[in-house]
């Protein structure tokens, strides 16, 4: 008997332990951005002054460990030309991504604009409220922090400064995923000893 318990720890071990870097090998996505005002990844905050999403796209090379990988889901791009305009803004911001591996879905994360924008000084930001993690077969997303040292907020640069600004996330293997796949393996091996027995 403890023999038996003895194999089904091994076989559980093994196959949560090669099912994690089965997850993480590569993790293939698409981003989206829109506007609520525009309908678009463009937001025109003032006149001279726009806002672009600038859509993400592939990552690869996580090695399948705990520690969860860094990615970047977009960038926002604010260009300019007006230097005395200065106007608050508020707006609502849909960021939507499409995983085709390790399987394919969908998920979304809804987000605030808010602050003034200006070409060379800036206080806005989009924040994305709750909530910050989804799951998209067997992938967890989690929005980190970016440039202000809030979860799930990317503070907007001015123009002058460069204009750029990300999305970060995290992303890590649904320990669900790895665990289920385990117990198949469990399953599988108490099959085969069933048999085994059976034929002796």
């Amino acid at each position: 008997m403890l023999k038996r318990l003895g194999l089904c720890a091994a076989a559980l071990l093994f196959a949560i332990g090669t099912a994690t870097p089965a997850h993480a090998a590569l993790v293939t996505f698409t981003t989206t951005g829109t506007f609520g005002s525009s309908g678009t990844s463009t937001f025109t905050a003032v006149p001279g002054v726009t806002i672009s999403f600038l859509t993400g796209g592939a990552f690869g090379g996580a090695t399948g460990t705990a520690t969860p990988s860094h990615v970047t889901l977009g960038t926002f791009s604010t260009v300019g030309t007006s230097t005395t305009t200065s106007k608050t803004v508020s707006d609502t911001f849909t960021l939507k991504i499409f995983q085709t591996l390790p399987g394919a879905g969908t998920g979304t994360f809804v987000g605030s604009l808010t602050g003034t924008l200006r070409v060379n000084q800036s206080k806005a930001y989009v924040q994305f409220s709750g909530p910050l993690t989804i799951e998209i077969a067997g992938i967890r997303y989690h929005l980190t922090e970016a440039d202000a040292g809030i979860d799930g907020r990317a503070e907007l640069k001015p123009p002058s400064s460069g204009g750029l600004s990300t999305v970060e996330a995290d992303i890590v293997p649904e320990p669900a995923s790895a665990l289920l796949l385990g117990l198949g393996f469990l399953g599988s091996a108490a099959a085969a000893r069933r048999r085994r027995k059976t034929q002796a």
